[in-house]
Parts: C-alpha cells; sequence; structure tokens
C-alpha cells in the first residue's frame, strides 16, 4: 500500500512519535522509509543574520540536524527496514510537501502535528498545516501521546 514513507525529523516530541508511527508502517507495508532533516533557511531572517549567517550558526544547524538522521537511521535499520536519510536546506513547508515527494516518488508522509521550534511557528506559520493542505502525497498526522491528556 505504501512503499516509500517520507518522515520529516526536527529532534521535537511530535517528530519521535511520528517516527515510530512510520516505523510500524513500514513494517506492516514492507515499505521503505525516507527520513528527512530541513535546514529552515528562513531561520536565518527569523534570528536576525539575514542571509550571511554566522558560519559556525550553520554549522550547528548542520551538525544537529545530521545527529537526528544518524539516531533515526539506526533506530529504523535495527528493525530491518530499509531506511535514505535527507539532509538538505531550503523551505520546509515545500520541501515536505511538495519537493521531496517528487523527487523520491513519496506515497505517504507521517509527520508530527507541531514541531521544536515555537519562534518559527508563530513568525512563518505551521509546517504541518501547510503540508496539510499543499503536500501532494497522503499526510498522516501524529499526536504525540501525552497531547491526549490535554
Amino acid at each position: 500500500m505504501y512503499e516509500r514513507i517520507l518522515v520529516p525529523l526536527d529532534g521535537s516530541r511530535n517528530a519521535e512519535v511520528a517516527l515510530k508511527e512510520a516505523i510500524d508502517l513500514a513494517q506492516k507495508f514492507s515499505s521503505e522509509l525516507f527520513i528527512t532533516s530541513i535546514i529552515n533557511e528562513q531561520q536565518f531572517v527569523a534570528y536576525g543574520y539575514g542571509m550571511a549567517a554566522p558560519t559556525n550558526f550553520y554549522s550547528e544547524m548542520r551538525e544537529r540536524s545530521q545527529r537526528i538522521l544518524d539516531e533515526a537511521e539506526t533506530k529504523i535499520k535495527d528493525k530491518g527496514i530499509k531506511a535514505t536519510t535527507i539532509l538538505t536546506n531550503g523551505n520546509p513547508k515545500k520541501a515536505i510537501a511538495l519537493e521531496l515527494p517528487e523527487e523520491y516518488k513519496i506515497d505517504l508522509t507521517v509527520m508530527g502535528k507541531s514541531g521544536v521550534d515555537a519562534l518559527s511557528r508563530i513568525m512563518l506559520g505551521s509546517t504541518t498545516s501547510y503540508v496539510v493542505q499543499h503536500s501532494t502525497t497522503k499526510v498522516l498526522v501524529v499526536n504525540d501521546e501525552d497531547d491526549d491528556d490535554k
């Protein structure tokens, strides 16, 4: 049913829950997972750097994103699931909704309902909302289990 599942990760609890759900689906449908972490170029502007962010700021963001992907890849491969990691720069909303699904022929996107960066959500709007409205694939939005108690 789902051969190629995209899972955007940002280090948030909701992204972890989405990854767990995607792993379960991949096991059930023998799917390949495409896990991505997108360095949000808009954050450079949001944090006052314009497009000329200090090298260490970009390097730290890239290292953090790579760690997130490495940890996820280990979890996925421990389950015997094929995984492709994608570390890229750009606009996360467009990358998740349009660009990556087209490039990797994605059937389903599994993501958390909110991410780790509250400032970006306020300034730039909800990535999840944008993806749900504009995605070229089916989208499964996963709640953090703790959200059920709120």
